[in-house]
Order: structure tokens, then sequence, then C-alpha cells
């Protein structure tokens, strides 16, 4: 079982990754966006003519209403929608949906992990297979022998070529081998984790969203902004609803998921490796899994009608999915 600061420290690592990707994706969006000055100047017209209507609109609408009626309006209706996608011993088809997603995140970190000679803790790996040992000898002189190869001097460029070729060939053929002995004990550990992931999601999230939503609310403060509406949250409140929803929903999953994952390897019959118990407690599993559920949460939020997700998250989301 894992402590309370080795669950909080987990928290802030998984949700310190996240952020580092939402940034980076963004930035990386705006970097290679190419538009014209005069298309954007109308565009910014356009879009400030909009604004105005609709907050005059929503000026009109909830005219009288104080901050903590807009706040409960904003709560209740958030309460609703996440019960739609955390449904109680059943599984909604957001979850469903996404779950392969998560599997292939989860799978991608594993087989990357494994492939590194040391773990986390910059400990020596033991070494299970012969592939493994080989291929980790190979990486950590491959440029020096590649080094050594380019300084013959050889009867062709196509025999050079083929020489090279032949060393990166035997690097593929020992890290298939070696990632194929892997995968046996990846497909039953992700059982176990599904199996838990799925408790998280139906058992576990479901009592807690109501409150969930109101602390979420009340921290983001999407209800006390001049423009606030007790039916939607505003686009410029979605930076902090997110760093709010996130902090909450990473913070209940490391501390069911973490325990209970742990428990069910315990109980399992079959033979699972310590550093694979050490990868699932990496942040980045954690971070992934919130990434793939929360992108397709705030989704669901805003064809709903309840969130405004900035132009840039939506291209974001939309470049990824194509």
């Amino acid at each position: 079982m894992m402590s309370d600061e080795a669950k909080e420290a987990l928290t802030l690592q998984a949700l310190g990754l996240r952020n580092e990707q939402v940034q980076a994706r963004i930035v990386h969006y705006k970097g290679d966006l190419e538009t014209s000055p005069e298309l954007d100047a109308v565009t910014a017209q356009v879009v400030a003519q909009l604004k105005a209507m609709q907050g005059a609109i929503e000026v009109g609408e909830d005219a009288g209403q104080d901050p903590d009626a807009i706040q409960g309006e904003q709560i209740a209706i958030l309460g609703r929608l996440l019960t739609r996608v955390f449904q109680q011993d059943a599984q909604s088809s957001l979850i469903s949906q996404n779950l392969k997603s998560i599997g292939r995140r989860v799978a991608k970190l594993f087989f990357e992990s494994a492939l590194h000679e040391k773990t986390k803790g910059d400990k020596d790996k033991t070494i299970h297979h012969a592939e493994q040992g080989i291929y980790y000898v190979l990486q950590r002189y491959k440029n020096r022998l590649r080094a050594e190869l380019e300084g013959f001097e050889y009867a062709s460029e196509d025999v050079e070529a083929a020489t090279l070729e032949m060393l990166a060939k035997m690097e593929r053929d020992l890290q298939v081998g070696f990632l194929s002995k892997r995968s046996p004990e990846l497909n039953s550990v992700m059982q176990i984790y599904t199996t838990v992931l799925l408790e998280f999601f139906q058992k576990h999230l479901p009592p807690r969203v109501e409150q969930m939503a109101k602390v979420t609310i009340r921290a983001a403060q999407t209800a006390d902004q001049p423009n606030s509406v007790g039916y939607k949250i505003h686009q410029d409140r979605f930076p902090a609803f997110r760093g709010e929803w996130e902090r909450v929903f990473v913070q209940q999953m490391v501390n069911f998921c973490g325990d209970e994952l742990f428990v069910r390897l315990g109980a399992s019959d079959e033979q699972v490796l310590e550093e694979t118990v050490k990868f699932f407690t990496d942040p980045q599993i954690f971070s992934a899994t919130c990434e793939v559920i929360c992108d397709a949460l705030y989704d669901f939020l805003c064809l709903e009608g309840f969130l405004d997700l900035p132009v840039d998250w939506r291209v974001k989301l939309g470049r990824e999915a194509s």
C-alpha cells in the first residue's frame, strides 16, 4: 500500500506532467500556424462583435443574479453532467470509447520503459531474457560500433550501406524479441489495470462527482467574473476550471487506483516483475489516463453547451483526432 505522502507526491508529479503536455501542445499548435494579417484583422473584428452581442444577451438574461446563485447553478449543472459520464455500476459511452486509447498509451509507455537499461531510480535492471541483456549492451555501445564501422574502407557505397543496415537490423530484431517476451506480462497487468479503472469510474467516482463539481467550481471561481452566467463556463475561465478539475480528478485516481492496483497485483496468480509494479506507480501512467479521459470530458461538456473551449484547444484536439 502507498503512504499518504507517496500518493501526494505522485499526484503532484502527474499533474505537473499533464500541465507540461498541455502547454507544449498549445505552443506547438500556435507555432506552426500561418495566417494572413488582413484575415486576422477581419476575424478579430467579427469575434469582438459576437462577444459584445453575446455579453449583452447574457447580461440581460442574468441581470440581478448574484455570484452565489450563479455558482449554485453551475455546480448543479456540472454535477448532473458528470453523473452521465461516471455512472454507478454502468459504463458510459465516453468511458468505453476511451479505454482502448488509455490501453495504447500505457502499452507505449510500458515498452519505452522496458527498453531503458535503468529504472527511474537509476538502478540497473535485472536481466530476465537473453535478448534483453544483449540489447542493453548494444544500446550502450551503438554509437561506438557505428563509428568503428564507418571508419572502415569499403569496396562500394552499397556494401557500406548494407553493413550499417545490418547493425540496425540486429538492434531491431533484439528489440522485437525482447518486447515479445514482455508482452504476456503486460497483457496480464493491463487486464488488472483496466479492471481497477472501471471500478474507479463506476463505483468510486459516482458518489463523489457532485462534491467534486462543487469543489472545482468554487476553487476555479467561474461564477465570480463580471460576465459569469449560471448555465455555462466561459472560455476565459477554462484554464482555471481545467486546473482545478484535474487536480481533484487525479487526486481521487491516485488514492483509489494506487492502493487497489497493489492489492490486485498481490492477489494475482501471475508472476509480475518488481520493475513492472514500479512502472504502474509512475506519474506518466496517471497523467496519460487523465489526459485521455479529461480531454473527452471537456469535449462532452462543450457539446452540452456548458463549457466554452478556447479556439486553440478545439483545433489541437481536431488535429490529434485526424
